[in-house]
């Protein structure tokens, strides 16, 4: 990828403006800085290789050289996008989810808030491992954003996959997942994959907020129905079983294991922010 093969790919996209790293530190950084320049609604950030890529709190995005696809897209949020500002994340990822199922064939859960999760190999040991993830930021000013920006980033070759002492939860790229046995190779061109994806994401922009948003949101909802734990900063870990999205995106955490429709108080509503959502084990 280098940007001619990139200005080819985006030429059928929305994108009209757009900036291309061999390598920097992180995308967002560049695209809220952009951001703060006054840059337009659709710009892009693309980078090779970050070597200070990151996740949400404050965790480290793995993202070596020519085997991952790291952007940032810019966008300048219409007044009833500012309603639903919280569901960026998750339009990220159900562009990615759609891409990967019908680009791919890959069957695709999304952990809530933002990270995708294929299951490799089937039947397999190691179950659900993550291939990408998001990181949404905001601008604002007195309390309307501004500019929000999507950073996204996907495993794409096996090369961008960190060790396993270096992640929380196991990680694959898309190259390496494979379903009931299939052992073709597969060989994705980074640029190609953008471009489809960035039309995704325009698509499901105009369907942010809608019904059909959170319907395609939660059918793809990893562990719903599952026991669950949810870590907060200085806070005890809550355990419940989880039961699906509120309208505002939210996660509702069945507290006390006990049949769906008990008693609404043991239903607490878990908001994206300093969480981390993991299997009970």
């Amino acid at each position: 990828m280098d940007e001619i093969s990139l200005r080819n790919a985006l030429a059928m996209t929305p994108v009209k403006e757009f900036r291309y790293f061999p390598e920097t530190g992180s995308t967002n950084d560049v695209a809220l800085e952009w951001a703060q320049a006054g840059g337009p609604d659709g710009a892009l950030v693309v980078a090779d290789a970050q070597i200070a890529g990151r996740g949400r709190m404050g965790r480290t995005w793995f993202t070596p050289p020519g085997s991952a696809l790291a952007f940032s897209l810019l966008l300048r949020p219409t007044p009833s996008e500012v309603e639903h500002i919280a569901l960026f994340a998750p339009l990220g990822a159900l562009a990615i989810a759609s891409v990967f199922e019908q680009r791919y064939g890959m069957p695709v859960l999304i952990k809530w808030p933002n990270d995708i999760l294929l299951e490799c190999c089937r039947p397999n040991p190691a179950g659900l491992r993550k291939a990408a993830g998001i990181l949404v930021e905001t601008v604002w000013q007195d309390n309307l954003p501004l500019a929000v920006v999507v950073g996204v980033g996907i495993n794409v070759a096996p090369e961008a996959v960190p060790p396993d002492d270096q992640v929380i939860f196991p990680a694959t790229s898309v190259e390496q997942a494979r379903f009931s046995g299939d052992t073709r190779p597969l060989k994705i061109k980074r640029e190609e994959l953008l471009a489809v994806l960035l039309n995704e994401m325009f698509t499901w922009r105009e369907q942010l907020g809608s019904p059909e948003f959170f319907i395609a949101w939660e059918r793809r909802l990893a562990f719903r129905g599952e026991l669950v734990s949810i870590e907060q900063p200085g806070k005890p870990a809550l355990t419940g079983r989880l039961l699906g999205l509120d309208p505002d995106g939210s996660l509702r955490l069945l507290v006390k294991d006990e049949p769906i429709g008990a008693q609404e108080q043991n239903i607490l509503s878990i908001k994206a922010g300093d969480v981390t959502l993991r299997p009970a084990l």
